[in-house]
């Protein structure tokens, strides 16, 4: 090639790239709208996950939540942007705090002390409107609450809503306890009122319910009248809270039939009866003997009987056998059947119990003396 035709070339490349380059200038992104802007601003800020199974944990009568998956221990009360208050990690059956934050820098002179939150009592008790025996004023403590809570997910679930959805109802009202106790769990619709639930029932007014969470009277005949309620065609899912000699009942098999689930305490419930709701307690009569502890928030202490949680009623979309497949929530043992039931809470007139009964003596260390245990006869 000549050496006017390698200029010519050379030159017409220049142009191409310098054409090139000014169509490019002239080729501009458009201009996002600002909305779009503090959308995507918006959209790039650290949201703050929370666990999405969480289970009720009572550490000396007070109410927590635990994650299961990482152990991690929360408070019951969120903050003020409704975010969860990690308090410590739970290991052992033993909480462990968290580090404490540093103290706040102390206020000036003429600032005044901030007042120290009180204890919360109990609502004072009113008149019933109904027949009740006094002995029948225990309510059911937090401790049981939590450890249906998984339950009560999984009722909420099969019926396609949020816990905070589900409609529970206690027919048997005593002082509002069960109102305040699964409110913190989340749950707050909540259907226990100061009304006579046999005289609703009869009238067919009772309120429109998911689910029935109650703990009966167990004088009488009212653990009767529940479970024939409870096992009638198209009724909800059930927990009912009852002592261990109603299964041994001849009614339990001809009413009920048979329960599906038993969620068993490893720690005997206690019982919490409203101060001012039985008389022979307040005025330190007899009975004030055997309710020795006292909580503002819950009333007087007593455990008069071993009892759990029947459960029954759940259709198959709850899919209880999703709950097999978990630890059970802390404190608890869950047993399929009466057959699975530990020794320990096996009703008096069981024969299991006795056959267990014998076979720990059975078992037990002889003596020197011939005897079983101790140091014999002196």
């Amino acid at each position: 090639m000549s050496s006017s035709a390698q200029q010519h070339v050379a030159h017409q490349s220049h142009q191409q790239r310098v054409a090139a380059r000014s169509q490019q200038r002239k080729v501009r992104k458009p201009k996002r709208p600002r909305a779009a802007v503090v959308a995507t601003a918006a959209s790039a800020a650290p949201v703050r996950s929370e666990p999405e199974f969480l289970e009720g944990l009572v550490i000396e009568g007070d109410l927590y939540l635990l994650d299961p998956t990482t152990r991690t221990v929360y408070s019951s009360e969120r903050d003020d942007d409704e975010n969860l208050v990690p308090v410590g990690t739970w290991a052992d059956g033993k909480l462990t705090p968290l580090p404490a934050a540093p103290a706040p820098a102390a206020p000036p002179p003429s600032a005044a002390p901030a007042a120290a939150p009180a204890s919360v009592p109990h609502p004072v008790p009113q008149p019933l409107v109904f027949e009740a025996t006094e002995e029948d004023h225990c309510e059911t403590p937090p401790e049981a609450y939590a450890h249906i809570a998984p339950l009560l997910r999984l009722v909420a679930r099969a019926l396609g809503r949020e816990p905070a959805e589900l409609r529970v109802y206690d027919p048997y009202f005593c002082n509002g306890a069960v109102a305040r106790h699964l409110a913190a769990l989340g749950f707050p619709l909540v259907h226990n009122r100061n009304e006579d639930f046999y005289a609703l029932l009869e009238a067919g007014r009772l309120p429109a319910h998911d689910v029935v969470v109650t703990n009966p009277p167990y004088s009488g005949d009212h653990p009767r009248r529940l479970l024939r309620w409870l096992a009638r065609p198209g009724g909800a899912p059930w927990l009912a809270l009852m002592p261990n000699w109603v299964y041994a009942k001849p009614y339990y098999a001809a009413e009920l039939g048979a329960a599906q689930l038993f969620v068993v305490p490893r720690k005997r419930y206690p019982y919490w009866t409203p101060r001012g709701r039985r008389a022979d307690v307040a005025s330190g009569g007899e009975k004030a003997k055997t309710h020795g502890h006292t909580n503002a928030a819950l009333g007087v202490r007593t455990s008069p009987f071993v009892s759990f949680w029947y459960c029954g009623g759940f259709p198959p979309t709850a899919r209880l056998h999703k709950l097999a497949k978990r630890p059970p929530p802390d404190g608890t043992m869950l047993c399929w059947s009466l057959d699975a039931l530990p020794a320990g809470v096996l009703a008096d007139g069981d024969p299991r119990k006795r056959a267990a009964r014998d076979e720990h003596r059975r078992k037990r260390p002889r003596d020197d003396a011939g005897g079983r245990g101790g140091k014999g006869k002196r």
